[in-house]
């Protein structure tokens, strides 16, 4: 790759930014990145605008994480002696329904028979039990009503979390998806998915729009509704909504469950790039840390280790429980 001089990077940047969140939260690209962005599965052609926040000051090295491998980006032109390494990371996970008519093709195809059957019996004993309803709230909703969604949504979080005994980040920082969301709900940018029972809201599912894409954010329901399989039955709705509204990818991004193997067709690599000037000791040490770093994640990741016999979440969650 060739390197030309542009504006300088401290004033251009963040040191380290996560791509694929902020292109679904905010439908903005990284300014390290050209504004053309092609879709390798549906093969449609995108242009955004650059994030203008400014970044920091740095020594020369920029850590890009989280880059969809189906999202395809090129870097923009660089200083001559800046270099760039890739670095593969996780699985990420999608629903493509470009080759189907509609959810119940979709369904016969990608679900087995036991799965459906399933699915159909408690969605039936559900309805049968309680007054069930949805709503997608996307382009309008109210103060009142988005803050008492999205504190239903953070007690079902809490309490779903406290019975895994595992941390959540997302709770870390919800003032963050508090903000946001309420704005990109309005411009249309973003939905909330609710299931109710009556007027109470028992499931919630928090989505990101990007041109044909749901970015499934995060979802929580009441565990008091457990056995009826709330995640299954709000995934179809999810579905046929998407078929109803032109949306061609579901994309469930990174963390392989059972859940996410049974409804995805399509499996998808994220990466990070790491930017580093070639002349400056600092960002060649930080660049041969992290990357050594992120190598040895991955290989205890592919090993079975981390993510399964180790899981950082719930270390998290006995240090927050102890302090």
């Amino acid at each position: 790759m060739n390197f030309e001089q542009t504006t300088p990077l401290s004033t251009r940047a963040p040191k380290t930014a996560r791509w694929a969140f902020d292109l679904f939260n905010r439908q903005k690209i990284h300014p390290l990145y050209d504004k053309s962005v092609k879709n390798k599965v549906t093969g449609d052609n995108y242009v955004l605008s650059h994030d203008d926040r400014i970044g920091q000051k740095t020594n020369g090295f920029f850590k890009i994480l989280d880059i969809p491998e189906y999202l395809m980006t090129e870097p923009k032109l660089l200083p001559k002696n800046f270099g760039l390494i890739t670095i593969q990371q996780y699985d990420g996970f999608l629903i493509d329904l470009s080759q189907y008519k509609n959810v119940d093709d979709f369904m016969v195809q990608q679900l087995s028979k036991r799965s459906q059957k399933r699915l159909h019996k408690s969605a039936r004993e559900l309805n049968e039990n309680y007054a069930i309803t949805h709503k997608v709230f996307r382009g309008h909703i109210t103060q009142s009503e988005h803050k008492y969604l999205l504190g239903v949504f953070a007690s079902f979080l809490k309490k779903r979390f406290k019975e895994k005994k595992t941390f959540n980040k997302y709770l870390a920082k919800w003032g963050y998806y508090e903000e946001l969301s309420f704005k990109k709900i309005n411009e249309g940018a973003a939905s909330l998915f609710v299931i109710y029972n009556g007027e109470t809201p028992i499931c919630l599912t928090l989505n990101f729009h990007f041109e044909d894409i749901l970015f499934s954010e995060l979802e929580s329901y009441d565990i008091d509704y457990s056995q009826y399989g709330l995640g299954d039955i709000s995934m179809r709705y999810h579905i046929k909504w998407c078929f109803d509204h032109n949306i061609q990818l579901i994309d469930l991004a990174m963390g392989k469950t059972n859940f996410k193997e049974k409804w995805c067709n399509y499996v998808y690599y994220f990466h990070h790039h790491f930017f580093y000037n070639k002349n400056n000791l600092g960002a060649l040490v930080q660049l041969c840390f992290e990357f050594t770093k992120f190598k040895l994640w991955q290989a205890l990741r592919n090993m079975g280790i981390v993510g399964h016999r180790f899981r950082f979440d719930k270390l998290l969650y006995k240090l927050k429980r102890q302090t």
